[in-house]
C-alpha cells in the first residue's frame, strides 16, 4: 500500500490534485453589515488573516474578503466614522472565487493572475464551502519535493519568478525556527 502511494504522489501534477484536497473548510465568515471591529475580533480569535464576507448565513454566497492589509489599511486613515461603517463599503469584492472541481494549478494560476493570495472555493450554486491561501498550496509543495520541481523547473504555465519569490517569503516566514 505504501508502494501504490508513493508512485500515486511521484505521479501527481499540480493539474491532477483538486484544490478540495488542501482547502481549509472552516472558513471564517462575516455578514457585510458589520462593521471593522467584528473582522478583527473574528481575525484575533482565530488567529488568521482573512475574513470572507457573506450575503446571508443560509447560502454563504461570497461577496467580498477583509485581509489583515485592509483592517490596517483602514485603521490607518485615521478616519474615526470607519470604525462603524459596514464593511460591504470597505471590503475588497468582487470576490474571485474557484469552483471545487478546480485543480491546484487553477489556483496557482488565479493568484499570478490577479495578484491575490487567498481564494474562497465555491460549489456550483456559488455557496462558500472553502478557502485556499497561497501558503496551503506552499505546504503541500513543501511536503512533495516532486510536485515542487515540477512547479520550479517550469513544467507548468506558471511564471516563474513570482512563484520562485513567494515560495522564498513563505520558506524564510513559515518553516524557519522562530526566535
Amino acid at each position: 500500500m505504501l508502494m501504490y502511494y508513493m508512485i500515486l504522489v511521484i505521479h501527481m501534477s499540480i493539474e491532477a490534485i483538486s484544490i478540495s484536497d488542501i482547502m481549509s473548510k472552516n472558513v471564517k465568515v462575516e455578514l457585510q453589515n458589520q462593521n471593522i471591529f467584528a473582522v478583527a475580533k473574528i481575525m484575533s480569535d482565530n488567529n488568521i488573516g482573512s475574513v470572507i464576507i457573506i450575503d446571508n448565513h443560509e447560502n454563504k454566497n461570497p461577496v467580498g474578503i477583509i485581509t489583515e492589509r485592509d483592517v490596517i489599511r483602514i485603521l490607518g486613515l485615521l478616519k474615526p466614522d470607519l470604525l462603524q461603517t459596514p464593511i460591504k463599503e470597505l471590503m475588497s469584492h468582487p470576490v474571485i472565487p474557484l469552483s471545487i472541481q478546480a485543480t491546484i494549478s487553477d489556483a496557482l494560476n488565479l493568484m499570478q493572475e490577479k495578484k491575490i493570495r487567498r481564494i474562497p472555493i465555491v460549489d456550483k450554486n456559488n455557496n462558500l464551502v472553502g478557502i485556499v491561501t497561497e501558503n496551503d498550496i506552499f505546504k503541500l509543495l513543501l511536503k512533495n519535493k516532486d510536485l515542487l520541481s515540477v512547479v520550479y523547473n517550469g513544467k507548468t504555465n506558471i511564471a516563474q519568478k513570482p512563484m520562485y519569490n513567494d515560495f522564498i517569503n513563505f520558506w524564510f516566514n513559515e518553516t524557519q525556527p522562530k526566535k
